[in-house]
């Protein structure tokens, strides 16, 4: 473990010498970026990088938390043009994996040539595959299959928590603070986790019809202020903890322009001339552009971030888009004449002009929260989120914060630690962009209301 990079998992005492009991020369914070220098037993002599001189000391070391190689249990399937995929997903129910398990069948989750090519002996079976990495591996099988038997989980039980088990757990977060329970009910609680504290799901799961509300609890382990927690906590609050590496760091600036290959647009932006007139007329947003092709009269707009994000979801150019509104919605004329700005039901006239599906969304703090794996979710599944942030209009910087409210189309994302890396559309700028998904939503306190839309790509 010597001189790898690691984060605090909590609140971290960290100390002048390896006893736990020596003095403590300073306080670290949640997700604190440390350099470990050497494996002292049960702890690490560290650096803490944070301060220009840097300090070294020791902290237990259940409370740092390094990346690892994720675990590969199930063999992956080559489809050529390097791309893979999992021979089984870690979202198949344990009842049906065993129906298949105990069949002499194929693996019914492969791609139907696939399945052909091995049918036709061109590819090995991938279900003897399959069935021999539970071979390799029956006790721990058994054992978990025995634990979900008794508690009549057998449906809703996934084989992603036997993977979790085998992987030696996975590090989550919370998305609102709560307590860490003694057993999996409302009850006990030695301690307190917030936001921003890491916690490790061994991969046990209880379900607990006696709770009122929360009826799912995740087994957890947990290291604060030098002590050593083992409890239960409610499985819907958390979410998957994406450990940082060097590359992915939100804490690296450099880091903004290598996530993402934005050579490749994902939507065909907006190419009016007027947007070229104005840049080249300096104005500080390329939406701030003419209107007067669609309208009929000459008036440079400022409020057409809505327009702009509609048209390339749409793969279109402004002005075209722009006299289709006209004619289809009777708010259009109004709302351009007076440079007003555009509600959600102005955006749902919109998408419905150029024939675009969409479905509305509100994501509400610690209710259904915008958090970066619901947002990686939504995306996964083909569609782009059109939503409302701010922005300062003087550079044209994104920040939730901001009092202008600006629309933006939220293109992809590379989920870092509790937040990620955003790559979406700015119409203030014409481009697509790379954001913080901090700087972009409030997951923790804030509502966000949007739409989900599946785009035309380019």
């Amino acid at each position: 473990m010597d001189n790898q990079t690691g984060i605090t998992c909590s609140s971290v005492d960290l100390r002048i010498a390896s006893d736990l009991k020596s003095g403590v020369i300073e306080a670290l914070n949640p997700q604190e970026h440390v350099q470990i220098l050497q494996d002292a037993g049960n702890v690490l002599k560290v650096q803490v990088t944070r301060w220009n001189t840097p300090i070294v000391g020791y902290v237990l070391k259940s409370s740092i938390i390094v990346p690892k190689v994720n675990l590969q249990i199930f063999p992956l399937v080559d489809l050529g043009n390097n791309i893979e995929i999992p021979s089984v997903p870690a979202s198949v129910p344990l009842a049906t994996f065993l129906t298949w398990l105990n069949s002499q069948s194929e693996s019914p989750w492969l791609p139907a040539d696939y399945l052909d090519s091995i049918k036709n002996g061109q590819k090995p079976s991938v279900g003897a595959l399959i069935r021999q990495t539970i071979a390799d591996h029956q006790a721990d099988w058994n054992a978990w299959v025995s634990e979900v038997t008794q508690q009549a989980r057998q449906t809703t039980a996934t084989l992603d928590e036997w993977l979790v088990i085998l992987a030696g757990g996975r590090t989550m977060w919370s998305f609102r603070t709560e307590r860490l329970f003694s057993q999996p009910s409302d009850g006990a609680a030695p301690a307190w986790v917030t936001r921003n504290d890491v916690l490790l799901w061994t991969g046990h799961v209880v379900f607990n019809n006696k709770e009122p509300k929360y009826k799912l609890w995740y087994q957890v382990k947990f290291t604060k202020l030098d002590k050593e927690f083992q409890g239960w906590y409610k499985a819907s609050l958390l979410e998957e903890f994406i450990v940082p590496t060097p590359d992915t760091d939100l804490t690296d600036p450099a880091n903004k322009a290598k996530v993402f290959d934005l050579s490749h647009p994902l939507l065909r932006l907006p190419a009016d001339p007027e947007i070229d007139a104005a840049r080249k007329a300096g104005l500080r947003g390329a939406q701030y552009i003419n209107i007067n092709a669609a309208t009929g009269w000459s008036k440079v707009n400022h409020n057409l971030c809505g327009q702009f994000c509609v048209a390339a979801l749409g793969g279109s150019d402004v002005i075209p888009f722009l006299k289709l509104w006209i004619a289809s919605y009777k708010n259009a004329k109004d709302i351009l004449r007076n440079d007003s700005g555009t509600t959600i039901l102005d955006l749902e006239s919109m998408l419905d002009t150029i024939k675009k599906t969409y479905e509305y969304f509100r994501a509400e703090a610690s209710v259904i929260p915008l958090t970066p794996g619901y947002l990686q979710k939504v995306l996964d599944s083909g569609r782009m989120v059109l939503a409302g942030t701010g922005i300062n209009t003087a550079e044209g910087q994104l920040k939730w914060s901001y009092p202008s409210r600006h629309w933006v189309v939220i293109e992809d994302i590379i989920r870092v630690a509790n937040s990620g890396w955003m790559r979406l559309y700015n119409p203030f700028s014409d481009k697509e962009e790379v954001c913080p998904y901090d700087m972009v939503f409030d997951a923790v306190s804030g509502t966000v209301i949007g739409l989900l839309v599946t785009p035309t790509h380019p």
